[in-house]
């Protein structure tokens, strides 16, 4: 049955592209993580954009479940980062705690509003 469910789900992916992050934005961070003179198919950045797609929807998915649980409704970044230990990537777990105190540190005392309209602008 799970099976199943990741057929239909990467279905859903190919036949709706607009769920689809943008490809520009994953050449770019495929781009930075590779030698200047190295190039990337097509091909492997469709696989790419669908893989991060899928992995952003599994995370926030577990993220989900466990507001429904605790009757909230706003995803914070510890319920990403709880998420992601639930689903096995510890590996991750300690990079993304230094980023969101670093994000944390750097907003702190930066207007609610303010901070919403930098962030729409990025």
């Amino acid at each position: 049955k799970k099976m199943a469910d990741e057929s239909s789900s990467a279905q859903q992916l190919v036949a709706n592209p607009d769920r689809l992050l943008p490809i520009a934005n994953i050449s770019r961070i495929m781009k930075q993580a590779l030698p200047a003179n190295a190039k990337v198919a097509k091909e492997a950045k469709d696989c790419i954009q669908e893989c991060v797609t899928e992995f952003i929807g599994f995370i926030t998915s577990e993220a989900s479940d466990r507001l429904a649980k605790d009757d909230r409704k706003t995803i914070t970044g510890n319920d990403i980062i709880d998420s992601m230990r639930a689903l096995g990537f510890n590996d991750y777990l300690a990079f993304l705690q230094v980023f969101l105190e670093k994000r944390r540190k750097a907003l702190k005392g930066v207007p609610a509003a303010k901070r919403r309209k930098k962030n729409q602008a990025s």
